[in-house]
């Protein structure tokens, strides 16, 4: 499934800005100059706008430098180049789109008349390895049009975005976390320069979802991110305690640079950074998935963030959490089978078997399936929400409307298969079976319900979400994304209790 839509979404993405005469672009002037960007009907867009300076050449593996200013009038028509990465044979249409460590840019989607509006700002998933801001699922326009100025950003991926060597730290590199970096930075420069787009820097809601949703975890519990956001919402982005630390990125790191023939004296700073981008993307050189990305103890992200939610470290703002009903479509994606699922996660614990009673019946691949999608999504959604509704309020869902079309075909809903929803771009969905008029009222009420966060703190001013309240431990309710919307209290409460004390003996949470 995700393979399908990133397919749609690279077709899509390619399509050109349609030529339009000067004096009726839309101009603004941020810190390093004047941007002409387009206007569509009530909206404004610029994309590719800078927000770092190139992280080529000796920028590589370095904190993001501010961008440098230019002179005159910069075209924001079109959108920068993605950052260097690995694209799979299958999909012709995103190899075909420009890559470049030259790629820290965002886009902005903004009303005509906006003057104070809220800010969302997109972070992109892709498992820390693959995908940008300009995906056409992430099209702003849908939350434009309902008064949200709406940021898109791309951030350094694979090994040029999570990467140690013990060479590094001699020229004052060995930061890890370059990615999460340059997620700060965007959103410094939004902070600096969204005023001139019309919108409110002191109303900024983070939002991603995967990969993206993880770092939106990290972001509550990073230091250098406090205060440049007063909202957030994680789609599907796990939240246990990250599985990599510093020592183990630089044992990782020898080996990527082993397979990159630099061995002893040869593997120096000087070295590694004169390689070509594009040698990191090779077979043999690639990010393992599940598990690449940030490293607890690198800059930025001094420790895990459920650990800082739990320590009461964590930034403190409304928070919007949840997963999708068929996560663990995910373990065909990485050729994860059953017994590997059974046997990562502790084994047939006689706990956790008793706890999902009946339905399992022995069958160890609905087990391996339930295991994934509850150890790696939903539990660690319950306990991000738990602990951080101690301090702030929290709104804990279960994304499960299926397509009209697809009903009877799939079971649940896929990982990632709910982003068509929350930016309202369902109908953009080439290539998958066609959405109804139904699944497109639905995906502008999702659309809503995310909106309502960033214009009023709540996601329950949105008539589809007006019976979802905030998170109760006692309760343990859960809203239910289903053609019929609803509230639930104790879903799945029995097994995913067992998987915390399953946990808790490995010494995994």
């Amino acid at each position: 499934m995700r393979a399908l839509i990133l397919s749609a979404v690279a077709a899509l993405s390619l399509v050109t800005t349609p030529a339009f005469s000067q004096e009726d672009r839309p101009r603004a002037e941020v810190a390093q100059g004047f941007a002409l960007g387009e206007r569509i009907g009530s909206i404004e867009v610029f994309r590719g706008l800078p927000f770092a300076a190139d992280t080529g050449g000796n920028n590589r593996w370095r904190a993001p430098e501010p961008a440098l200013p230019w002179q005159g009038d910069r075209d924001a028509s079109a959108f920068g180049p993605i950052c260097t990465q690995r694209v799979g044979v299958s999909s012709p249409a995103l190899r075909a789109r420009a890559q470049s460590e030259d790629c820290l840019s965002l886009n902005i989607w903004k009303p005509a008349d906006a003057d104070g509006a809220p800010v969302m700002v997109w972070i992109h998933g892709g498992a820390n390895s693959f995908g940008s801001g300009s995906d056409v699922y992430y099209d702003g326009t849908p939350f434009a049009r309902r008064g949200v100025v709406l940021v898109t950003i791309n951030y350094r991926v694979g090994h040029l975005g999570f990467f140690a060597h013990p060479a590094l730290a001699e020229s004052g590199g060995n930061l890890v976390n370059y990615g999460l970096l340059d997620q700060i930075a965007a959103l410094r420069w939004v902070q600096q320069n969204i005023g001139a787009f019309g919108g409110d820097p002191t109303d900024v809601t983070v939002f991603g979802e995967s990969a993206g949703g993880a770092a939106v975890l990290n972001l509550l519990a990073s230091p250098d991110a406090r205060g440049l956001f007063a909202k957030a919402a994680v789609q599907s982005g796990g939240g246990l305690r990250l599985p990599r630390d510093v020592a183990a990125v630089t044992r990782e790191g020898r080996a990527t640079v082993q397979a990159l023939d630099l061995t002893g004296d040869a593997a120096t700073a000087e070295a590694l950074r004169a390689l070509p981008a594009d040698r990191f993307t090779q077979d043999g050189v690639r990010p393992a998935v599940p598990g690449f990305g940030p490293a607890v103890g690198g800059a930025a992200l001094p420790e895990a963030p459920l650990v800082a939610i739990r320590g009461g470290r964590a930034a403190a703002v409304p928070l919007i959490i949840g997963v999708n009903s068929n996560e663990a479509s995910l373990m065909q994606s990485y050729g994860m089978q059953p017994d590997a699922v059974i046997t990562q996660f502790g084994g047939r614990l006689p706990a956790l078997l008793d706890a999902y009673g009946p339905a399992i019946n022995g069958d160890d691949a609905l087990y391996a399936r339930r295991l994934y999608g509850d150890v790696v999504f939903a539990y660690p959604a319950r306990a991000v929400a738990i602990a951080h509704s101690r301090r702030a309020p929290v709104w804990l869902y279960w994304f499960d409307y299926v397509a009209e079309g697809r009903r009877g075909e799939v079971t649940g809903v896929a990982h990632a298969a709910e982003i068509p929803y929350v930016f309202d771009t369902s109908r953009e969905a080439a290539g998958l079976p066609p959405v109804s008029a139904a699944d497109q009222v639905y995906a502008s009420g999702v659309n809503a319900c995310f909106t309502s966060l960033a214009l009023t703190g709540r996601p329950t001013d949105a008539p589809l979400c007006a019976g979802w309240t905030p998170y109760d431990r006692d309760r343990d309710n859960w809203f239910v994304f289903a053609p019929t919307p609803t509230e639930i209290e104790g879903r799945d409460r029995r097994p995913l209790d067992a998987i915390g004390a399953a946990l808790c003996r490995l010494n995994l949470d």
